[in-house]
C-alpha cells in the first residue's frame, strides 16, 4: 500500500491558515505551550489533505525542527487537546489529521493503491450510545473500512 495518495480525503472548506490559527487557539485554551516544533507540525497538518503518520509528519517538519520523540509527544498532546484525530489503519499504523480542518469521520482505504476516501457520518456513535447506556464513560472508537477502489478493481 502506498503511504501517500494524491487523493484528498478531508474537508477543504477550511483554509489552511484558518485551520492553523484555530489549532493554535485550541492548544492555548488547553494550556499547552506553543513551541517552534509544534507550530511547524500544525502548519504541515493544516495544509495536508489526508492523515499523516508520525514518520511522515517528521519527514515534512524536518529533523532540525523536531526530533521523532518530540513529534510523538506533541501529536499525543494534540490528540488529548482535541486538536488532532488519530486513525489506525489495518497495518496498525496510526495517522493523524487536524480536527479543526474536518469533522469527525472515518475512511475507506484501498488495499492496492492506498487511496483514502471519507465516509459520511459515523455509524459507530450508535455503539457508543449503547455503551453509555451500560454506564461506560470516556468512550472512543476506531473504525476504518478497507477494500479495493474502482481504479484498482479495473486492473
Amino acid at each position: 500500500m502506498h503511504s501517500r495518495s494524491a487523493h484528498s480525503c478531508c474537508n477543504d472548506s477550511v483554509d489552511p491558515d484558518q485551520a492553523y490559527a484555530r489549532a493554535l487557539e485550541q492548544l492555548r485554551a488547553h494550556g499547552l505551550r506553543i513551541t517552534a516544533p509544534r507550530k511547524a507540525m500544525l502548519r504541515v497538518l493544516a495544509k495536508e489533505r489526508r492523515p499523516l503518520s508520525v514518520e511522515e509528519l517528521h519527514r515534512e517538519v524536518g529533523n532540525r525542527t523536531a526530533d521523532l520523540v518530540t513529534i510523538y509527544r506533541s501529536i499525543e498532546a494534540f490528540e488529548k487537546a482535541g486538536v488532532a484525530q488519530r486513525h489506525v489503519w489495518d497495518s496498525g499504523k496510526s495517522c493523524y489529521e487536524l480536527l479543526v480542518r474536518a469533522h469527525h469521520h472515518h475512511h475507506v482505504i484501498c488495499r492496492e493503491c492506498g487511496q483514502v476516501d471519507v465516509l459520511p457520518g459515523c455509524e459507530a456513535e450508535r455503539f457508543e450510545q449503547s455503551a453509555r447506556n451500560l454506564g461506560y464513560t470516556a468512550l472512543t472508537h476506531v473504525l476504518e473500512v478497507y477494500g479495493v477502489c474502482k481504479t484498482c478493481a479495473k486492473k
